[in-house]
């Protein structure tokens, strides 16, 4: 598939791979699969991101909070260090957390963008790579 230089990519970190096939099933009826890359946790998530050029990293990053291996706080932690990545690259924490703590925790990050209820519908999704949403605080 050849990109369509105005479109968007989205990173998303979430164990919950049940629902990034049904995004990705989704996704790839409206050709538009190729811009959502998934990390299985926050650590395969810092690793494919701190491999990438300036010029390859995506848009956005939509970030679950408890995974194994590396968590969400872990992984915002992580994100931080990385000078090159945090000023280039939206994040937005997208999680089944209710809890007030962990919104106010992770909005404390001046990169995070937005604290997201899951599940997301695949119209945000859409919307997010279409570059047609703007969630800024």
């Amino acid at each position: 598939m050849v990109r369509n230089s105005e479109y968007k990519t989205v990173v998303f970190i979430d164990d919950d791979r049940e629902m990034v096939n049904v995004y990705n099933s989704i996704l790839e009826r409206k050709n538009l699969a190729d811009y959502l890359v998934h990390c299985k946790d926050g650590q395969e998530g810092i690793t494919y991101l701190s491999k990438l050029k300036k010029k390859e990293l995506p848009d956005y990053i939509l970030l679950d909070l408890y995974m194994p291996k590396m968590n969400g706080f872990e992984f915002l932690k992580a994100f931080e260090k990385l000078k090159n990545l945090k000023d280039s690259v939206e994040v937005f924490v997208c999680t089944s957390s209710r809890s007030k703590e962990d919104r106010d925790k992770v909005m404390k990050y001046h990169f995070v963008n937005a604290y997201l209820e899951k599940p997301l519908s695949s119209e945000f999704l859409e919307l997010l790579i279409k570059d047609d949403i703007n969630l800024q605080n």
